[in-house]
């Protein structure tokens, strides 16, 4: 059987791709933001310029990594959740229109014709 509409499965899959590409790598950027996040902190703590005491400062740096990491995976998982749909989405609609053929042929072969159109009243 051939294959119809290649250039819309080419789309779905690359969109498919794309998604989990920027997933995995949504998670490692909210990872490295996050441990930069306290990073930063650690190093501003010991100039004095973030909290009063040192303890105070690592709490901060801390809160602000998980804040940055909950936010980026957030977004980037709907963003990647956003792409993946629409790949499904177009092979919903290839899949909807292949079954639709088949059932014609099939009627076809038959020599059933089609019921007729209901009348406009």
């Amino acid at each position: 059987m051939e294959t119809r509409y290649r250039a819309l499965r080419t789309i779905a899959t690359i969109f498919k791709v794309l998604g989990w590409v920027i997933l995995i790598l949504g998670i490692l950027s909210a990872c490295g933001g996050s441990a930069l996040t306290v990073l930063s902190g650690s190093t501003m703590m010991g100039m004095g310029g973030l909290g009063g005491g040192s303890d105070t400062g690592f709490i901060l740096s801390l809160i602000m990594a998980i804040v940055v990491f909950v936010f980026t995976v957030v977004f980037v998982g709907l963003y990647a959740l956003l792409l993946i749909a629409a790949s499904e989405g177009i092979y919903v609609f290839l899949d909807i229109e292949a079954n639709t053929r088949e059932m014609a042929r099939r009627l076809g072969q038959r020599g059933t014709p089609a019921p007729p159109p209901p009348s406009a009243q």
